[in-house]
């Protein structure tokens, strides 16, 4: 026997609609007055501040009966349902009792009555109307994405989503509901944030090209920083990375990247890869290719990331040039050693001269052979420290081996960043601000959860992942939201 393929929702007409409206809407208006007359009595201050406490518990309440009241008019009773439905191309027989769930929601808790299907005899257990409503894990999609940021946000714990939770949404939660949440968010989101990530260097680049820059460059950085791994505490390299996109030297956004400490940093490598190779597809399809340049530090990691994947870098079996800068101020940082190692002596002004000569030197057309020559020339004249060799000579081998990287002159004619501070941030934002607060210890799975998180957040594409999420599920086939159209113009709206 065949259903029609809305039979397992009840067809809401519109003066049903207006009724359930209506009755809300009467009872709201009643409280409301009530609440104002009072008040215009005796204005005070104290009066003022619960009026508008008040005014905000009615308005919830108002909104959460109402509601309650449409998700559960939805579906029609279980003798009127369906025998059987298909999802996701498996079978589901009907089960005769509706069954009652608390679902939280922008408005508190609610009851929602659902219909079950089971596969089998005892096989898994799915709910239409659920699927339907998008519900995420006992969250509506509404309730399920407020929390979801605030875990992701900055400074927050376990602790501190649950005082929101109860503060805001007006209902009270457990640790492992919320974790249970946050797993479910991050597995179901993170398929989407690579296209999202995509469409949202597509959009700054197609911006910077419109408002005719004449130096558009796509900047790639990664890093590492250390995270407190459970249960023994000691730390391992979480890796970060970025997306930048550059319009005359000034920033139009970055998108953000980060995986938990991992042997040579593989899953990020192939999805940073992944996502320059797909930026620079899209920019190759409109024939508007950007200088892309690789600015990091000189580290293992990031060198060997160059050298396996960068520097030969093939799009379409077509080669990309990209340019690579070795971070100025981590080959600063190398000077400063030089300086600390030569015996300038008891005053400070020789060495401070020449530290911050060195530095600009540096910047200039030239300027690292003139620099190199000044260092050999300051050794000579003054010498190097006893049992500072080593350090000495270490650091002038960091400027020699990266001379290729330090071209900064020319870097700079070009409007090409020459410093990693981008993704220097970066690991501050994705890792230090969330992921390392007091006492903070972490399991790889729940801390690959919140930077799955936080990526998506920072990135700003949190809202186009979801709805892409949403939009994805499966539905069943006999569910259709209700085809009276004034009731789909006011759900959609």
């Amino acid at each position: 026997m065949k259903f029609s393929v809305n039979s397992t929702l009840s067809a809401i007409a519109k003066s049903e609609i207006d009724a359930l409206v209506d009755i809300g809407l009467e009872k709201l208006r009643s409280a409301v007055t009530e609440l104002v007359v009072a008040f215009v009595r005796e204005v005070t201050p104290c009066r003022t501040r619960d009026l508008e406490h008040q005014l905000h518990d009615t308005l919830f309440a108002f909104a959460k009966g109402l509601l309650e009241q449409l998700l559960n008019s939805l579906e029609t009773t279980p003798d009127a349902l369906p025998k059987s439905v298909t999802h996701c191309e498996k079978s589901y027989r009907r089960l005769e009792e509706a069954t009652p769930r608390e679902v939280v929601t922008r408005f508190g808790k609610i009851t929602l009555i659902r219909c079950r299907y089971r596969r089998g005899r005892s096989g898994r257990t799915i709910f239409p109307l659920e699927i339907a409503l998008g519900l995420q894990q006992g969250f509506t999609p509404a309730a399920a994405s407020i929390v979801g940021q605030q875990l992701a946000t900055t400074g927050s714990t376990q602790g501190r989503t649950i005082e929101f939770v109860k503060d805001h949404l007006r209902t009270s939660i457990g640790t492992s509901r919320l974790r249970k949440l946050g797993r479910h968010l991050a597995a179901q989101m993170e398929p989407f944030r690579e296209p999202c990530q995509l469409d949202q260097l597509m959009s700054w680049l197609e911006d910077a090209r419109e408002s005719k820059a004449k130096s558009v460059v796509l900047s790639v950085s990664r890093d590492a920083v250390s995270l407190g791994i459970a249960p023994w505490g000691y730390f391992e390299m979480a890796s970060v990375a970025t997306i930048s996109v550059l319009a005359d030297g000034k920033r139009r956004g970055t998108v953000y990247l980060g995986r938990t400490p991992e042997t040579n940093q593989k899953t990020l490598s192939q999805q940073l890869s992944s996502l320059v190779r797909a930026t620079l597809k899209g920019c190759k399809a409109c024939s508007a290719m950007p200088h892309v340049v690789y600015v990091t530090d000189a580290g293992k990691t990031e060198a060997a990331y160059w050298k396996n994947k960068l520097s030969k870098f093939y799009v379409d079996g077509k080669r990309i040039k990209i340019h690579r800068v070795v971070d100025y101020y981590h080959a600063s940082e190398r000077l400063t050693v030089i300086a600390d190692c030569l015996k300038f002596g008891t005053t400070k002004q020789v060495r401070w001269a020449w530290l911050e000569s060195a530095r600009k030197r540096l910047t200039k057309k030239g300027g690292h052979g003139r620099l190199m020559r000044s260092i050999a020339a300051m050794r000579r004249k003054y010498g190097v420290k006893s049992g500072k060799s080593s350090e000495f000579n270490k650091a002038v081998g960091y400027l020699k081996n990266q001379k290729r990287y330090m071209n900064y002159f020319a870097m700079k004619q070009q409007q090409f960043p020459i410093g990693s501070g981008v993704v220097e941030s970066a690991c501050k934002q994705v890792v230090t601000e969330r992921m390392k607060l007091s006492g903070m210890r972490w399991k790889r799975p729940g801390a690959q959860v919140v930077m799955t998180l936080r990526c998506i957040k920072l990135s700003n594409i949190w809202n186009q992942v979801f709805g892409k999420m949403l939009a994805a599920i499966p539905p069943v086939s006999d569910v259709i939201r209700n085809q009276t159209p004034n009731f789909q113009a006011s759900n959609c709206a």
